[in-house]
């Protein structure tokens, strides 16, 4: 239907992830404005069988893409599936499955695409879309040029939208129209790498202890998670702490790494360069510890503490776990 909200819905172990659970809830609420339902896509392991779990958070419908394979390899059913719906807007996860997808939806249907996006509205039967742009200085609102092609791709940052649950008790489920996977459907896993827990809950963390260049090495990094782990948060980092192989490229936050929305980012040692803030700048509250009082982050940090990191952070630490007693 014209009215309806596409969002891509990745299951990990047999359960929808959690960037699932808020997008189906975010489809939801703007199909409600739309006029339409909310249809899930999902894919991955235990698709099948949870699917219609998707309901509790607002899904009317889920369409199952594939369960075996690397995630781009359902790109084929995926494109099949949104030439079928007639869709005004599908929402993606900014993840790295997520955007792997949509970039060939995007390819393939020559589609619109708009994000990382800090917000989604329907006006007036459009999409519309929310960026923070000019290192967060200004927020554009962009929308499709009229006659363009459907649906709207948008990508969402983790915890834009709360999931909630309420929806009916079982979304409706059927399997994608058969398609042709093309070179896409080719694609195998030669090799897995299971990687540290702190980063595959990164994009979906509330808590965010992220270091840089000023950090100095591996072991300043330990530092940073007894931090996180009493906040009970995750670790991050700047492209610069990566490239110097103190962490696993998989924590990079940032333009060519991910982007978060954490509840709160505190920054050490990072300076704050734009490559940087891209991935972070959504964040609702930044505290920012570096040496350097001139540093970029101190221009749009809520709290800016100027000192050294390796005195202040273990302190801090100490005076957290003091409170939790």
């Amino acid at each position: 239907m014209a009215g309806d909200i596409l969002f891509l819905a990745e299951f990990v172990d047999g359960r929808a992830s959690r960037a699932a659970q808020e997008l189906a809830s975010g489809a939801a609420g703007l199909a409600g404005e739309a006029g339409g339902a909310a249809v899930g896509l999902a894919y991955g392991a235990g698709a099948t069988a949870g699917a219609a779990e998707l309901g509790r958070f607002g899904a009317s419908r889920v369409v199952v893409l594939g369960e075996a394979g690397p995630a781009i390899g359902v790109a084929g059913a995926a494109a099949a599936a949104v030439r079928e719906s007639q869709a005004m807007a599908l929402l993606v996860p900014a993840t790295p499955n997520g955007r792997d997808i949509a970039a060939a939806l995007v390819g393939a249907l020559d589609l619109p695409a708009f994000g990382p996006a800090r917000g989604v509205r329907i006006v007036d039967g459009v999409v519309r879309s929310e960026q923070a742009t000019l290192q967060g200085a200004f927020i554009t609102v962009s929308e499709p040029v009229p006659g363009a092609p459907t649906p709207a791709v948008v990508l969402i940052p983790a915890n834009t939208f709360t999931p909630e649950e309420g929806g009916s008790a079982e979304a409706e489920v059927s399997a994608a129209p058969s398609a042709a996977g093309g070179r896409l459907g080719e694609v195998s896993i030669v090799e897995s790498v299971a990687a540290e827990q702190a980063s595959v809950n990164l994009e979906e963390a509330s808590v965010i202890v992220a270091g840089g260049r000023g950090v100095g090495g591996e072991e300043g990094f330990e530092t940073l998670r007894q931090l996180a782990d009493v906040l009970g948060g995750a670790v991050g980092a700047s492209r610069a702490a990566a490239d110097a192989g103190w962490v696993a490229y998989q924590l990079q936050i940032g333009q060519t790494g991910k982007v978060v929305k954490p509840s709160l980012y505190i920054g050490v040692g990072i300076s704050g360069a734009i490559q940087h803030r891209v991935g972070m700048q959504t964040a609702e509250h930044v505290i920012a510890i570096n040496k350097d009082p001139d540093a970029p982050i101190g221009e749009f940090a809520d709290l800016f503490v100027v000192g050294d990191l390796f005195a202040i952070v273990p302190r801090l630490t100490d005076e957290l776990r003091s409170r939790k007693r």
